[in-house]
């Protein structure tokens, strides 16, 4: 899959249509010259701003959509209502629908796929693609006028509830025409959020990737070379899981599962809980090793964000890290961004869309060079809603230092500070004592 451009419209903070769009501007017509969509998608985007201004919401959305169709046949039924994210500072949009689409590359060919959802479920869905030099509609479906039809070449019915997504039910049906697409979409498309528990999960899927031999160890301790962070090597640790813990977790999952002839072996369970252990370089010949939780912010940073970004560069895809900045010094987030914007690395053409307030990417001392359609910036209004839009939409100035501009606020997506306030607050906290 190669990212064409990203729509969604009434999404927590975004309540107005905003665009994504990753192509560049020598695209003017529904198909590049040879097919070569490599030449005209860019591997990398960056969206800058200010605190609280919607710029993880921008991943959000395209997190919420992959979700849908992931897990809205399966999981999500079991909610009570659509599971959905609206604009809620208006009512208007509370009861209003959300958009998503996606402008996207499958199998060398062009498709657009998009979905409508609103708090009864799945209002419209629709799959285009472009077999010669025109759209051609492969998947349309509106619940107002009753309709859910399939192009004739796919030779297909499916039945699906009001709150699941055509191409959620075809990922469970191999034998779908539209389940290699479907697939494509979700196997391609990974995500790394700043939260702790988000990097501690990952950290724990890893050790179990290393054990299944999913990543090698060498892949670890390479990336750990590159940050030169004084890891030497890395181990697992395994630990037997106590028979009373493993006899709660099989009572709970006896309680929870849904068919009540399954029956649980005990092998069903791991019997064993891995995590990761360090050993650095130091002067003593027996350097006891490091834990995960005794590592530095910067180690666990690195290793969340260049184990999936290794593996998105090996396959292709498209990577998504929201705060990419966050405990990563600036030119170690130069060697991450460099490997998507060498073609010599990057023969995949994964992609890599990533949030940040660190405006030393835009300077002239990086040595990545984003073009002005690969800068997208963020800012709040008055009402709470997020605005985005791209930096080429600005006049161009010859020789502009876009760091200091963007810092001084001339392209809006910087934080609204009122220093005059806090030292009112110092003043008053003073008073008091």
């Amino acid at each position: 899959m190669i990212l064409l451009s990203f729509t969604v419209r009434n999404h927590k903070s975004l309540r107005d249509e905003a665009v994504l769009d990753l192509t560049h501007p020598s695209l003017k017509t529904l198909q590049p010259k040879g097919r070569d969509w490599s030449a005209v998608a860019y591997p990398l985007s960056g969206i800058f701003g200010g605190n609280a201004t919607g710029k993880s919401t921008i991943l959000d959305a395209l997190l919420y959509a992959f979700s849908a169709i992931r897990e809205s046949a399966t999981t999500w039924q079991a909610s009570k209502s659509m599971v959905r994210a609206p604009f809620k500072l208006d009512g208007d949009s509370r009861t209003s629908s959300s958009l998503y689409e996606f402008d996207l590359v499958h199998d060398g060919r062009r498709h657009a796929y998009g979905f409508e959802v609103d708090q009864n479920g799945i209002k419209r869905e629709w799959l285009r693609d472009i077999p010669s030099s025109r759209w051609r509609t492969l998947l349309e479906r509106d619940r107002e006028a009753n309709v859910l039809t399939f192009h004739q070449s796919l030779r297909t019915k499916l039945e699906v509830t009001p709150r699941e997504l055509v191409l959620s039910r075809a990922l469970l049906l191999n034998d779908s025409p539209l389940n290699g697409f479907a697939r494509d979409l979700v196997e391609s498309f990974d995500i790394v959020l700043v939260k702790d528990s988000h990097r501690a999960a990952r950290l724990s899927n890893l050790a179990d990737s290393l054990a299944d031999g999913d990543v090698t160890f060498g892949d670890l301790e390479a990336l750990l070379q590159v940050a030169d962070i004084g890891v030497l090597k890395v181990d697992i640790e395994e630990k037997n899981i106590p028979e009373r813990i493993r006899r709660a977790l099989r009572r709970l999952q006896r309680d929870l599962r849904e068919d009540d002839e399954e029956e649980l072996h005990a092998e069903d369970l791991e019997q064993v809980a891995r995590r990761l252990i360090f050993t650095h370089h130091g002067t003593a010949d027996d350097c006891p090793p490091f834990s995960v939780e005794e590592e530095s912010d910067g180690t666990i940073a690195w290793l969340t964000i260049a184990v999936p970004a290794l593996e998105t560069l090996r396959k292709g895809g498209l990577l998504l890290v929201d705060e990419i900045d966050a405990s990563l010094h600036p030119h170690l987030l130069e060697v991450l961004l460099g490997a998507f914007v060498d073609p010599l690395v990057n023969t995949h053409h994964a992609q890599l869309i990533f949030t940040t307030h660190e405006s030393y990417i835009l300077s002239p001392l990086s040595e990545v060079t984003l073009e002005p359609e690969q800068i997208w910036l963020t800012d709040k209004t008055n009402e709470g809603i997020t605005e985005l839009t791209c930096l080429a939409d600005f006049p161009k100035h010859p020789d502009a230092n876009v760091a200091k501009r963007y810092l001084t606020g001339r392209y809006g997506g910087t934080p609204r500070l009122s220093p005059s306030l806090f030292a009112a607050l110092v003043d008053a906290g003073e008073e008091q004592h």
